[in-house]
């Protein structure tokens, strides 16, 4: 599949984009890595991030050094991929995918991946989620919760639970730019009681 680019998307000269899908003012920073996956609007890898097989949502932010969806080896009988791959020691021809290659990886809206965070193959990432830096998160994240460590685990939610639902019923990720230029002048995301207060009844 060829990449799919959309406008004022920016990519680093270092970066690899490989079969995947960019969206509007999407960002890949310098040496990091998406292969065939999609990066939602406003979304942004950081350095040395490498992303496979995952659709992220938008105004996702992913900081540096972060492993998200990558290959998982076979364990059947050797976890060395020398009956599969060509290259790996020229025993067959060709390659042949791990058995868990097909499986996706995704990222909902907001969600922001701290440092050296790894994220496991076809684990989903709930809308506002927070993930701490260096977390291994082996298991779905409900929306809004804050997981820290190894394995991953909740800490705390960032509001009260009618507070999660308003948010995810209100979905402001998908206003338009207009209306979101509007909030970022009251200062509407810098405060969340103003937020709610300017969008109050709006789901």
């Amino acid at each position: 599949m060829k990449n799919k680019i959309e406008k004022k998307v920016t990519i680093a000269k270092t970066a690899k984009v490989t079969s995947s899908k960019l969206k509007y003012y999407s960002r890949i920073k310098d040496y990091a890595e998406i292969h065939n996956s999609v990066l939602g609007k406003y979304s942004y890898i950081s350095q040395f991030s490498i992303v496979n097989k995952t659709k992220i949502g938008k105004f996702c932010s992913i900081a540096n050094g972060c492993y998200i969806g990558l290959w998982e080896h076979n364990t059947d009988v050797s976890t060395h991929s020398f009956y599969l791959y060509e290259h790996s020691g020229n025993f067959v021809k060709g390659y042949r995918n791990y058995k868990k290659d097909n499986i996706k990886t995704k990222i909902g809206h907001d969600v922001w991946i701290g440092a050296n965070a790894v994220i496991m193959k076809g684990v989903t990432i709930g809308s506002g989620a927070i993930i701490g830096a260096s977390a291994v998160v082996t298991k779905d994240v409900q929306p809004y919760a804050i997981v820290v460590g190894n394995p991953a685990k909740i800490i705390r939610y960032r509001y009260s639970k009618d507070d999660i639902e308003w948010m995810l019923k209100l979905k402001w990720w998908n206003f338009s730019r207009k209306r979101l230029k509007q909030l970022i002048k009251i200062g509407a995301f810098d405060d969340f009681a103003i937020f709610k207060k300017a969008l109050k009844g709006k789901v």
